[in-house]
């Protein structure tokens, strides 16, 4: 996947500058990064761009689940936003990084829980 054109396509869906669309990107793959499991991120992360793969590549020791309200609020606050402004960003990451890949995309479907439905639609 190339990084230029999936930075396009979250500019594009979340209506945002080249500088805050680079921001929630990395806020929302960091945040994955808090979310899944170290063998899930290194499923993922082979399929990333490179300007994201050191994010996920990074972690989290101490990954944990949590549902898709608090994954919302963790990228908000990395980006000192509003979580209900932060939802339409991180929703066009998710999708913008997934899209491509319809399996890719049904299987981060199947890794997180069904509340993640909303953020991933």
């Amino acid at each position: 996947m190339d990084y230029a054109e999936l930075l396009q396509q979250v500019q594009a869906a979340a209506a945002l500058d080249r500088e805050s669309a680079e921001r929630v990107l990395l806020a929302t793959t960091m945040t994955l990064a808090e979310r899944l499991s170290r063998h899930e991120l290194t499923l993922l992360c082979v399929r990333l761009p490179e300007e994201l793969q050191a994010a996920l590549a990074a972690g989290s020791p101490t990954w944990r689940p949590f549902d898709p309200d608090e994954f919302v609020g963790r990228v908000a606050e990395r980006l000192g936003a509003q979580p209900q402004a932060a939802w339409t960003q991180v929703r066009a990451v998710l999708l913008g990084t997934l899209d491509r890949e319809v399996a890719e995309l049904e299987a981060l479907r199947q890794r997180l829980p069904r509340e993640f439905g909303a953020l991933m639609a």
